[in-house]
């Protein structure tokens, strides 16, 4: 009870802090005040980057901002006339350090890896009002991951969105091994044939997704200091899983505070999962992180027996336009008899998009 005190102490934080007057990564969101539209053509967030976005990502991101030696134009994506096509390339080196029980477990480096080679191909048919959109994943196993077409009345600021898609719950962390994305079961790699509907008038964002075993839904308020939102999802098929979360975030000048937590209910067992993230913008373009997750397997057993809970801490420099590297140290504590989940790792990654 300590720990998941700790947890939602750290989450209630962020959520209280945000009351005080005062692409994309969740914190970069909040560190602006945008809604997850504003940067990305998914209306729900990841993938592909608006004009806004891309002009935000080469002048506000960066470190650096490189200009070529002639007048030739920076890549911007576009294609022709309303069609336009955008990428993410994320390499990652994890190296595994040496547990109390190496016998049990292995030390050393883990071969690099690509963990996101993805391709994206925006058609706006009627611009600003109906929109094609592919994302296809090239590796590491080649797959669709979303092709939906958008309808959007921008006079009432409402869009429904049909086809095959991620599917929305919580904040949208690119770190699928987060335990609120994990756990929860939405990650990057949850995607289905659904109809979404969105109502996002002023600082309100309000959306519902269904597909043919699962309903999710996502309402948050937003503005330019904080926000706060709450998610539901249940299978729509059987009774074997429910889910019910809080989530929230705060800025103040170079400090950002995100925070979520879920409540899982799953065949009978009561689980909680955890997350409460520091980012302190060092130098335009430099971001320093530090997180706390935790993960209760069953509420109903002692942590000691069930517990699992690290913590990371890190830089994400965004060393020019189409460039951004990280350096995560994370500390993994676990019940003992699990030395995999005691193993404390560094994580190297490369990430390359447009």
């Amino acid at each position: 009870m300590r720990r998941v005190g700790i947890s939602l102490s750290l989450l209630a934080g962020c959520l209280l802090l945000g009351s005080v007057p005062a692409s994309s990564e969740p914190y970069i969101a909040v560190r602006t005040g945008f809604k997850c539209g504003q940067c990305h053509v998914n209306k729900t967030g990841g993938g592909k980057r608006t004009e806004f976005g891309m002009i935000y990502a080469h002048t506000k991101l960066v470190m650096n901002r490189v200009s070529p030696s002639t007048s030739r134009r920076i890549l911007d994506g576009k294609i022709g006339s309303g069609l336009s096509m955008g990428a993410d390339l994320r390499v990652n080196n994890l190296y595994k350090m040496e547990t109390e029980s190496p016998s049990d477990t292995i030390a050393g480096s883990d071969l690099s890896r690509v963990t996101e080679a993805n391709l994206y191909f925006e058609a706006e048919l009627i611009p600003d009002i109906y929109t094609l959109y592919l994302d296809q994943t090239l590796s590491p196993a080649p797959e669709n991951r979303e092709f939906w077409g958008l309808y959007q009345s921008p006079s009432i600021d409402f869009y429904v969105k049909v086809g095959r898609m991620l599917l929305p719950y919580g904040l949208r962390l690119q770190n699928d091994e987060a335990f609120v994305r994990n756990k929860t079961g939405f990650t990057y790699n949850r995607h289905d044939l659904a109809l979404e509907a969105g109502w996002e008038p002023g600082p309100w964002s309000v959306v519902a997704n269904i597909t043919d075993t699962r309903l999710s839904t996502v309402a948050s308020i937003i503005y330019r200091r904080f926000r706060v939102g709450g998610s539901y999802s249940r299978d729509t098929k059987t009774s074997g899983k429910y889910l019910l979360g809080a989530f929230g975030g705060v800025n103040f000048g170079r400090v950002t505070l995100i925070g979520q937590g879920d409540f899982i209910t799953e065949s009978g067992v009561d689980r909680f999962a955890g997350l409460a993230e520091l980012n302190f913008l060092l130098t335009q373009g430099f971001n320093v992180k530090a997180s706390y997750e935790f993960f209760d397997r069953d509420r109903n057993v002692a942590n000691e027996f069930d517990g699992q809970d690290r913590i990371t801490l890190g830089v994400e420099p965004f060393i020019t336009q189409f460039l951004q590297v990280s350096a995560l140290y994370r500390i993994n504590r676990s019940i003992p008899q699990s030395a995999i989940e005691n193993q404390d790792q560094i994580n190297l990654q490369f990430h390359g998009f447009f």
